[in-house]
């Protein structure tokens, strides 16, 4: 969580004071918290509110460029409703990943 508010205030800055920026901020897990690799078991995460996770979306959604976020748990409904969203799985009606799979493609003239 504060990668992703050093990472956006940063954008922000730029933004305001003209300094260069690319405009895009890419964000993967944000909402999740740390898990020390020697010494946490699998499932000991400490779990966010869920006031805070609402407030990091909703503030996303006013961000002045355009931000990626990839991340496991769903964001609020009225994110959702805001936001374009797409959702990675296996089902057949899931996206298969980031970039489309070949059928999803356009063709090209």
């Amino acid at each position: 969580m504060l990668h992703s508010a050093f990472t956006t205030a940063l954008a922000h800055y730029c933004h305001e004071h003209d300094r260069p920026h690319p405009g895009l901020v890419v964000l993967d897990s944000p909402v999740v918290t740390y898990r020390d690799p020697q010494g946490d078991a699998p499932g000991d995460d400490v779990p966010m509110t869920s006031a805070v996770l609402d407030h990091f979306y909703r503030n996303m959604l006013a961000f002045p460029r355009q931000v990626s976020i990839f991340e496991n748990p769903d964001p609020p409904q009225d994110v959702i409703a805001q936001a374009r969203t797409h959702r990675f799985g296996l089902q057949e009606s899931d996206r298969a990943g980031f970039f489309p799979a070949r059928r999803e493609r356009r063709s090209s003239p």
